[in-house]
């Protein structure tokens, strides 16, 4: 038997945490939540839930949006509207029904057969959605209502084409190894977060990992997300050469020095090395 054409889509994967450690009528309830919150994200970004394939997963859903769907609007309104919509939820039901979400956004190729779909990119993008490190970030935020993992493609043509509305700042690189041994890539963000939680920032002086030597890893800090804070940097310190009766100014008021060999100023005071002397500005 032939295989069907395929069909390039955007694809939606979203999985509640902590689903099946849920009681059943937890679940149950947050079951239907789910489709209510994703009608009204999916909404936000132009599209309607009824007209967008949809796979049911239990815990969580598989949506395949139209290719010719604006990626940029889909990142971002889809994102806005599952906050908005999640933090809608929260106010409804204790915390035994709070539902946070584990979302991940792809574009490739996926073959239907009836309520059967199979791709490669949907088995990459479960691989991103499931990872230990997306998992751990949306553990550490949990003031969040939920983590967006972007595949490395996306990453590139969306976020990095610095559309308005989307920050490249907000994304950091989680790496983690598959069951099979492959290396693997996602670019996670938290809405409401400086920077996911739990994941090292990207090395200094780098470009996606190409070239020159990298500068030690920043931790992105605790739960606000963020570099940890710097080390203050010494007083600063000016060196002048062969300057002949000229004022310098050193702190609020100017010195003149006749002859200078090599001075070097450091804060409001300077040292004058050829004659050992040292003056107040």
């Amino acid at each position: 038997m032939v295989s069907s054409d395929p069909h390039s889509y955007w694809i939606v994967l979203l999985d509640i945490e902590d689903f099946s450690l849920r009681p059943e009528v937890s679940q149950a309830t947050l079951h239907g939540e789910l489709y209510e919150v994703v009608e009204f994200a999916l909404a936000r970004a132009g599209l309607s839930l009824a007209k967008c394939p949809v796979q049911d997963r239990g815990d969580g859903m598989l949506i395949l949006a139209p290719v010719g769907t604006s990626p940029t609007r889909l990142l971002r309104e889809l994102t806005r509207g599952l906050e908005d919509a999640l933090r809608a939820h929260q106010e409804k039901y204790n915390e035994t029904h709070r539902m946070r979400l584990r979302v991940g956004l792809h574009q490739g190729l996926v073959i239907r057969q009836g309520k059967r779909w199979t791709g490669t990119a949907i088995n990459d993008l479960a691989r991103l959605v499931d990872a230990g490190p997306v998992k751990g970030v949306l553990a550490q935020a949990r003031r969040a209502q939920l983590v967006l993992v972007l595949s490395e493609s996306v990453h590139a043509m969306v976020v990095g084409g610095n559309y308005p509305g989307i920050d490249p700042a907000a994304y950091l690189p989680a790496d983690f190894v598959t069951k099979h041994d492959e290396p693997r890539r996602g670019w996670v963000t938290v809405p409401g977060y400086s920077a996911p939680p739990g994941l090292p920032a990207e090395p200094r002086g780098t470009s996606g990992g190409a070239g020159g030597t990298p500068l030690p890893d920043v931790d992105a800090g605790g739960e606000d997300g963020g570099a940890g804070a710097a080390t203050p940097a010494p007083p600063s310190a000016f060196t002048f050469n062969n300057v002949t009766n000229s004022p310098i100014a050193a702190g609020t008021n100017p010195v003149s020095i006749g002859s200078v060999g090599r001075d070097v100023v450091h804060g409001d005071k300077y040292e004058h090395n050829e004659y050992g002397t040292t003056g107040e500005s």
